[in-house]
């Protein structure tokens, strides 16, 4: 008896063609299955504060922005957290002095802020996670609520 007859049949019982669908279907239902115990890598839900920097923003949008707003990210509409710090400062400009010095000075007409927040989100070992997205010291996020948006960096993340 040998392993593939003339009909194409393994061992006379079962065509090449069935056994292979049989074992892929056997494969993605085993598969699926697996998928459904596994549990997450690490990550748990926790409280995240998170310290943002907005550069060069004018006076109009230093002064919406207040403690107790609601923080969205702009493009995937995410609640990031609720805004608990504002801290508004002059933005400093480099100017030149009529003897070739370079000096930094206070901007006249933009602002720069940090910004704090508070959200909850998830930290496992690979990634820190508010709304969304995933946020890193450096990262860029855009913030919006119904009265301002701007644009901000990650200055630093605590995961309480």
């Amino acid at each position: 008896m040998s392993l593939i007859d003339n009909k194409g049949r393994i061992f006379g019982l079962i065509n090449i063609i069935d056994l292979l669908v049989i074992l892929l279907i056997i494969a993605v239902v085993g598969r699926f299955g697996t998928k459904a115990h596994q549990k997450s890598a690490g990550a748990v839900t926790k409280n995240i504060e998170v310290v943002l920097h907005v550069k060069e923003v004018r006076d109009a949008t230093a002064n919406v922005v207040k403690v107790g707003d609601v923080v969205k990210e702009t493009k995937t509409n995410a609640v990031l957290g609720k805004v608990t710090n504002v801290e508004v400062e002059p933005s400093e400009t480099l100017v030149e002095t009529a003897d070739g010095r370079v000096v930094v000075y206070p901007n006249p007409v933009y602002k720069d802020m940090l910004i704090t927040l508070m959200g909850s989100g998830s930290a496992g070992d690979n990634a820190i996670v508010l709304g969304s997205n995933e946020i890193r010291v450096g990262t860029s996020l855009q913030l919006k609520t119904n009265l301002y948006s701007v644009t901000s960096t990650v200055m630093s993340i605590n995961v309480q």
